[in-house]
Order: C-alpha cells, then structure tokens, then sequence
C-alpha cells in the first residue's frame, strides 16, 4: 500500500470515529464523557495533519508526473492526478459510457469519435498509472500495448479479440479508485447489519475474538470456571482458573457481474444510476440473509445454523400456521439480555395479523393480550413486550420455525476489508460491443455465542440472544 492510500485509509477511519462521536453527542449527551471529548478533539488535529499531509502528497505526484519520462519501447504514462470523467459516480460513469457508444457508433461524425477515444485512451493511461502505484511497479509491456491497441482503428477493425483480463497485472481498467463507498448505504438501510458489530480489517486476512469459555451460570462454571468461597466452605483459599474460547472469521468473496451492450448504453447516464442502485440493494439484502442463513461453510454463519439458536417448541394441540401467546411469552422468558440496546423481533410480513389477534385464553373464550403494538403512523416501528417489531424478507413464512426470531445482533460479529470494489472494463467484450462492471465484496460473520447458557438455577431451560418458535406447519 503507497503513502497516499494510506494516509487517505487512516483518514477515513478517523472520519468514521468522528461520527460514531458526533452520534452519541446527539443521541446519548448523558452518556458522553470527558474521555470522548477529549478523543474528539485529538481526532480533529490528526484529521488536520493528515489532510495536509494528503494534499502534499497530491502536489509531489503531481509535479512528479510533469516531470516523467517513459521508458524505451513503452506508452508514456504521464497524466495529472485527476480523473478523465468528472462528477459524480453516476455522473463520470455515463460520461464514459457516452463515449464508448460514440466510438461503437457507425453513424457519428469524425470529429466526435476522435474527441471520445481520446478521453477513453487519456482515462486507460491514467488507469495504467493507478496499477503501477498499487503493484509498486509497471505493468507489463505486453498488458500495456493491449490495453492501448483498443484505441488503434486497424486493429480494432480486425477484431483481434482484445481482452484485458491479466489479474495479476491489474485486470480491468479503472475510472478511478476501485473503492466505491456502496456498502455504508446497504449498512445504514438494513435492519439487520445495522445492528450487528461491524469490524474492518487492515493489514489482516482474518479476525480472532478471544472471549470467556461460559456455558453455563452454575458454580464452577460461571466466568468460566472463577470460584469465590467464603471462610465456611473452605479453611485454606482455593484457586480457581478460567477458560477462553476464540471464534475466527474471514471474509469470503461476494461478486456481481455485469454486462451493458451499446444500445442499452445510449441512456448511459441512467444506466450508471440504475445500477449501481440496484447492486448496491442486492449486496444488502445477500450479506442480511448470510448473516440468518448462511451455512459457515465458505460463507458467514447465519443465526439459523448457530448452535446458540434456541427453538421454542410449539404449544401441544396448536394449530398450523398460526403464532399464540405462549409462543411469544416463552421466547422473552429464554431471552438473554446482554445489555447492548439492540434486541429486537424480526418476523415475515405475513405473521401479521396472527401478532395482532394474539389472545389469552380464557377457557372456551379469551381476550386480546395485547402483546403486539402495531406503529402509531406508517413509517414507524410496532412493538412487543418493550423490542421493536422489525418486519424482513429473510424471515421465514408463516408456519416455518424462523417465522418469529427475537435476537440481540449486537451479538453477531461481521467483518469485511473495507467497500465495495467496483471496477469496469470496455476491453473484455468489445468484439461484442459490451462493456463489463465487475462489483466485489468480502464478507464474514458469525455469533459472538458458542452455544446456549444454562441459567444458574432452572438449568432446565437455556438462555440465548438467539431465539425462534419451532416449526408449526
């Protein structure tokens, strides 16, 4: 990793840090200590140190490209640290794609043409430039004439079949940086990974969480297995030792692929926009169902195949697809409250009027409990037993054990090596007259929780964050 990438990585995680502040302020002021302000404010100066630092750094390889010179036999790479397509992302990138409907274009006027290549052979140059920085040195001679014969008319009308596709030497080309900060909207926007415990990793292919090895609250076990006596059990001090357990995650590959032909390009600007909305709502929705279905085999595991899932047995004689006071009640009895503020249930849109109608019964008869709150106005959240009722797509129908989940995600840990990585291509199917965006993001999770936890007296039941009904179909 050069300089500026890093000092631009810190930065951004300093940002990151200065909001998580700013939030507390707002939301918790009781709760923001002499500690967090005095924190702020050595943010704030390193903040200040490093957009300096950046800024010089910008100017130094600014001044260094004025002055470069290629090498013998080699396409000069020579461009100032800006990109060809300015704007917005949406913008830039319909910027680009105009261009290439222009050069594919049989009916486009000379002058046209030759302004459009010369953008997209100045944007390859300036992306030739980016991957000599990441890799430290300069791609091949051999990758670097590919990457520019494109721009050749003999050789484009000859259909040699151009593909740049070497990753090694830097695959696609890119507009610009390959991290596009796609992921903080699927964070922010999901029910789920919003309130899970998010890790980044920098310099690490994996994570370790070292944490007490406690089953069970009964004496010997608790903490572990710490001990305290007091005199009349015991004339001479007894030790007592704890036990750890440790959960490792790595982030595993998430892809989408996609290819844009000409015709479909000539509403470029909308295009832009239109997808990257859409991959951007689909890499949401697939990391929120990873983390309560995923197998932990090559991918996160979701809560569903968790070994501290508790499943509540259904209610003898209860009928198919239907949710009863009990059910709920004995969720909130085995619920183990860690304190962190998130707990919440999380069912199918479906379930909805059986929460609504919930009853005690009384007899023949019976009365409506009450459990369920429903939202005051659209927009809001309803409630029950005091935890927001949170409606999600992953949750299971009517009648199937994960209709119903009451769970603390502050429990579940997801990690990742930073945003999406988004990088396009006009190279890999020119021949086809398509352009090729490539989105990549890696991704992990798992309970914090190795199991269930047996209760210090009434071990019959075990305790979790975990909870859902069994099946009732």
């Amino acid at each position: 990793m050069d300089l500026l990438t890093k000092l631009r990585a810190e930065y951004k995680k300093l940002k990151e840090r200065f909001e998580e502040l700013r939030s507390l302020l707002a939301d918790k002021p009781d709760e923001f200590t002499g500690e967090h302000r005095t924190e702020r404010e050595e943010i704030k100066t390193r903040m200040a140190e490093l957009r300096s630092d950046i800024d010089a750094e910008v100017e130094a390889r600014r001044l260094e490209d004025e002055g470069g010179e290629g090498g013998e036999g080699r396409t000069s790479i020579s461009v100032e640290d800006q990109p060809i397509y300015r704007g917005s992302q949406a913008a830039a990138l319909g910027q680009q794609l105009a261009d290439v409907a222009i050069v594919s274009s049989r009916g486009m006027g000379a002058e046209a043409v030759e302004a459009a290549e010369s953008r997209l052979s100045q944007n390859t140059k300036r992306a030739l430039e980016l991957i000599e920085r990441r890799q430290g040195q300069a791609p091949s001679e051999e990758f670097e004439e590919r990457s520019m014969s494109v721009f050749n008319p003999e050789q484009r009308a000859a259909g040699t079949g151009m593909i740049q596709g070497v990753g090694s030497e830097g695959g696609f080309l890119l507009q610009s940086e390959t991290s596009m900060d796609l992921m903080t909207h699927g964070f922010n926007n999901s029910e789920v990974l919003s309130r899970c415990a998010k890790r980044t990793l920098t310099g690490s292919e994996s994570l370790e969480i070292v944490g007490i090895d406690e089953t069970s609250r009964a004496n010997g076990s608790r903490g572990g297995g710490i001990r305290v006596y007091t005199d009349a059990e015991l004339s001479q001090m007894a030790s007592s030792r704890t036990k750890f357990e440790k959960i490792k995650l790595a982030p595993e590959r998430l892809t989408g692929l996609y290819y844009a032909s000409d015709k479909i390009m000539k509403n470029a600007t909308f295009l832009g926009q239109e997808m990257n909305q859409l991959f951007r709502e689909e890499f949401a929705f697939k990391t929120q169902d990873l983390v309560i279905e995923g197998t932990g085999a090559g991918q996160a595991l979701g809560i569903k195949n968790a070994d501290c899932m508790v499943e509540i047995a259904k209610e003898e004689g209860q009928a198919a697809m239907t949710i009863v006071s009990e059910n709920v009640l004995k969720m909130y009895a085995r619920f183990y409250e860690t304190g962190g503020g998130g707990p919440a249930w999380f069912t199918n849109r479906n379930t909805f009027l059986q929460l609504y109608s919930l009853k005690h019964e009384i007899g023949t008869g019976g009365e409506l409990a009450r459990l369920y709150v429903p939202p005051r106005r659209p927009g809001e959240t309803g409630s029950m037993l005091g935890y927001p009722v949170v409606f999600i797509e992953q949750a299971e129908a009517l009648g199937t054990a994960g209709d119903l989940q009451l769970t603390d995600f502050g429990q579940y840990v997801v990690v990742d090596y930073g945003d999406i990585n988004e990088a396009s291509s006009i190279h890999l199917k020119f021949d086809y007259g398509q352009t090729a965006f490539r989105f990549i993001y890696y991704f992990d999770g798992q309970p914090r929780w190795t199991s269930t936890l047996t209760p210090f007296k009434g071990s019959s039941d075990t305790l979790s964050p975990f909870l859902r009904i069994a099946g009732r179909s």
